[in-house]
């Protein structure tokens, strides 16, 4: 048979598969301290912090893992304004 046609058998094409591969990385493994800090833009020892403070995580012997849904679930709960940004929204506010 034809290569080109044995080719059309094999399933979905790269990319669907490198979209796949992505969604399942975010939603089913479990994120090392460099994957939430790359996720938070922020430095390691930020993340350690964070931890300190509330930050959930999972450890499994000697290694800390993150679920990713608790971490994004953590940022909207500990979301806050600061007092910066407040001023913004009341100085927008009484203008109007």
């Amino acid at each position: 048979m034809n290569s080109l046609a044995n080719t059309g058998t094999l399933g979905n094409p790269p990319v669907s598969e490198d979209v796949k591969t992505l969604s399942q990385e975010t939603d089913s493994e479990l994120w090392t301290t460099e994957r939430v800090a790359k996720y938070l833009h922020v430095s390691l020892k930020t993340v350690f912090n964070l931890r300190k403070k509330g930050l959930p995580y999972v450890q499994l012997g000697g290694a800390v893992r993150f679920v990713p849904q608790e971490i994004r679930d953590y940022l909207v709960k500990s979301r806050g304004l600061s007092s910066h940004r407040l001023r913004q929204i009341a100085r927008k506010g009484g203008a109007r």
